[in-house]
């Protein structure tokens, strides 16, 4: 009897043209100054450039991970190790993936507050809502942009431009948009964006988090200068 996959939400098989680029991809240290390097970096920089057209942001803009988890926890731990946000209230959707909700509890734990918000009868948090939770030292604020258990789009173009006209740095889990809907950080008016490889067919163990330029950020793995000193360690070619 054939066994059927329907889970495409939680992961999607490896196309044969991702299985092809990986197998034809360079071995070389994409930091390496000779022929081997200076391919593997080519490979990243091309992709880099493609990521960013698709998504309509700046290619300087994109940090390669090791998946959405660490994408959505260098944006969250990240943007508050910066010690550039300016108070320390969090505004929260209580449905957020765990990779968004484990670091939120750590920073509430190291004395963040968080006020967490709940889904209207469609799974939905409005621009409302989060405007009613917001405070005088609310400083960041996330909101996933499709949830992975029912697949409710948020209106997070709506909450981006309310929190960006009052100042307050957004935080979108894309993860599970990503192929499905019209991922554009830019129009969302986000700070980060979270996205990940093994959803849209690429393998796992590969994300992304866009970066709005002048967004910030504090690298979390210390070693090397790689992803503009954002993220040590030799790049997953």
């Amino acid at each position: 009897m054939p066994r059927l996959y329907f889970d495409h939400n939680a992961t999607t098989p490896l196309l044969p043209a991702a299985a092809s680029a990986l197998s034809e991809a360079s071995f070389g240290n994409p930091s390496s100054l000779h022929w081997a390097g200076r391919e593997a970096r080519s490979r990243i920089e091309d992709t880099r450039e493609t990521l960013a057209k698709w998504l309509g942001v700046g290619a300087s803009e994109i940090v390669f991970t090791s998946g959405g988890t660490e994408a959505d926890n260098l944006a969250l731990l990240g943007a508050a190790a910066s010690g550039k946000l300016p108070g320390r209230h969090i505004v929260a959707a209580a449905f957020e993936h765990p990779a968004v909700l484990e670091p939120v509890r750590k920073l509430e734990s190291e004395g963040w507050t968080v006020t967490w918000l709940q889904a209207d009868g469609d799974g939905l948090v409005s621009a409302g809502a989060v405007a009613a939770a917001l405070r005088p030292d609310t400083s960041l604020a996330t909101i996933m942009a499709a949830n992975n258990e029912t697949g409710a789009l948020q209106p997070v173009a709506e909450i981006g431009a309310l929190l960006r006209a009052k100042g307050i740095v957004f935080h979108c889990d894309a993860v599970q948009a990503l192929g499905k809907a019209d991922v554009k950080p830019r129009l969302w008016q986000a700070d980060y964006a979270a996205l990940s490889a093994h959803k849209i067919n690429g393998p796992k163990g590969v994300g992304a988090l866009y970066v709005r330029k002048g967004a910030p950020m504090q690298g979390l793995h210390l070693g090397g200068p790689q992803e503009r000193q954002t993220r040590g360690g030799t790049e997953n070619v």
